[in-house]
């Protein structure tokens, strides 16, 4: 007995526990079906709402809002996420950025018809309302996200106000002057505008509060120093239309030139002026050197303009490579006066050794007794038409004999001498045993160049070179460095302080 009743008692509690789940799972499906059926009278309510505000029995969608009264106010905010290109060879750059654009529109107004403060719907429904035809005027092409949907919100206030979003990449052209290059800045501009409507119809305004903001962008040729909006009207042949700016000022990184182009033309510069210090017979070295260091720039002269625009004025790259070339090339130069001015030394020696080897020698006696005209010096009187003006003439023993000569001599002295000058005007009747050798004195060329050119001589312009070039060149990089950081940032504070 006392089992049963206690099988009983636990039959009891069980049942009085499957009624008490069977009634709170009454109560949840009961309130699960009254949420669903608020739920679900909500969502025909907004559904029947946004039916009524497009009805096409009163909405218009071809007809701007106060069609024929005031003009629409389009507020325009802009949210930059990232710059991706600034590219100085096609004169465009592109960014990423989310446009937002606000406006009125009274007919769809949902408070009157009992509607939240707020509605944010798809974007296909910008299909059945009045939008603004916003465009950029200078874009070069733009596309609009749609990873992994749409990209774009739509968003109706009580009120009729009006809120799209859209994520959109542009690339708009940038007209870029490169007269500093690689130490210039860039001005860029984005330009909002109506293509349709004119001033009289819509007119953009940017909003007051965070109109443009930007996340951090990292270019690796620029950084962003400044960025301003404004707003204008422009007069086309169709009439005025209200345009927004906003201007980018984009100051170029010097790094990557410095690296790439600027320090390895100073080392060939520098590699160039190594043949001051080879010795100058070594011809092979020097030639060597200075070719390669030529070719060497010319190389790099066209890569780097060949990555450029082909613009009609002057860099202010191309004029640190044109000066760099200059003096690799003044090196090879420099090369070809010393072994010229080498060469001419050395057959000034062996003419002057020659000299002197004449001067210590006894002119040669024909068998008569006479001078003979197989001697060199002779030949070459003979053999160049004339005769030089010395003053030489055979000693003789008698005074006979010495007035006999002295018209001859003069008459030689005098006038010209040609192949066939008879040699017996020099005879004498003496013997010629007894004259002395008698070293002739030859009248030297002007002494003027000789005198002009005493101090100029290979070892010196090697010399000279060691220092001239290193000074021009150090004298150079400091007045270029200096103007072209003085003059960017001057032009870097006009374009920042530009409104």
């Amino acid at each position: 007995m006392l089992s049963i009743k206690k099988s009983n008692a636990g039959i009891r509690r069980v049942l009085i526990d499957y009624n008490a789940y069977i009634s709170i799972m009454n109560i949840t499906v009961g309130c699960y079906h009254e949420q669903f059926r608020k739920v679900s009278e909500l969502s025909r309510n907004i559904t029947h709402i946004l039916n009524i505000l497009v009805n096409k029995t009163y909405y218009d969608k071809r007809l701007r809002p106060n069609y024929g009264g005031r003009t629409v106010d389009v507020g325009i905010t802009m949210h930059v996420s990232s710059i991706s290109a600034v590219s100085e060879v096609e004169m465009d750059y592109t960014l990423d950025f989310y446009l937002r654009q606000n406006w009125m529109d009274p007919r769809l107004n949902i408070k009157r018809l009992g509607a939240k403060e707020e509605l944010t719907v798809g974007w296909e429904y910008t299909k059945d309302i009045w939008v603004p035809d916003t465009f950029f005027p200078n874009e070069k092409k733009s596309y609009m996200h749609t990873a992994t949907t749409h990209n774009s919100f739509l968003r109706i206030k009580g009120s009729g106000e009006v809120l799209t979003s859209q994520r959109l990449t542009v690339t708009a052209s940038c007209p870029m002057l490169l007269h500093l290059f690689p130490l210039d800045s860039q001005e860029c501009t984005l330009e909002i505008e109506s293509y349709g409507y004119s001033e009289a119809d819509t007119k953009y305004r940017w909003l007051e509060n965070k109109t443009v903001t930007m996340d951090e962008v990292f270019l690796p040729q620029f950084y962003v120093a400044h960025f301003t909006m404004k707003n204008r009207t422009i007069t086309l042949s169709t009439g005025n239309y209200s345009r927004l700016h906003v201007k980018f000022v984009f100051v170029r990184n010097i790094g990557f030139y410095m690296m790439q182009i600027y320090i390895p033309s100073m080392l060939i510069v520098i590699i160039s002026w190594v043949s001051f210090w080879i010795h100058r017979d070594a011809s092979p070295a020097r030639v060597a050197l200075g070719v390669t260091t030529v070719l060497t720039m010319t190389t790099l002269m066209t890569t780097t303009n060949a990555s450029l625009p082909k613009v009609s004025y002057i860099k202010a790259i191309d004029i640190y490579l044109g000066t760099c070339f200059v003096m690799v090339f003044a090196s090879l130069i420099e090369y070809a006066a010393v072994s010229y001015l080498n060469k001419k030394v050395k057959m000034k020696q062996e003419r002057r050794k020659q000299q002197q080897t004449v001067q210590h020698m006894p002119p040669p006696l024909s068998s008569s007794g006479i001078l003979s005209s197989a001697d060199p010096m002779m030949a070459s009187f003979v053999s160049s038409g004339s005769a030089p003006r010395s003053s030489f003439y055979p000693y003789t023993s008698s005074a006979k004999n010495r007035a006999q000569y002295r018209p001859n001599a003069k008459r030689f002295a005098n006038a010209d001498m040609s192949p066939s000058l008879s040699m017996s005007q020099l005879e004498c009747d003496c013997d010629m045993n007894q004259i002395r050798p008698v070293p002739m004195r030859i009248v030297s060329r002007p002494k003027l160049r000789r005198h002009m050119l005493h101090h100029v001589t290979p070892s010196s312009i090697d010399k000279y070179s060691r220092i001239m070039f290193p000074l021009f060149f150090l004298f150079f990089n400091a007045v270029y460095w200096i103007s072209c950081f003085f003059i960017s940032r001057q032009e870097i504070n006009e374009k920042v302080s530009r409104v």
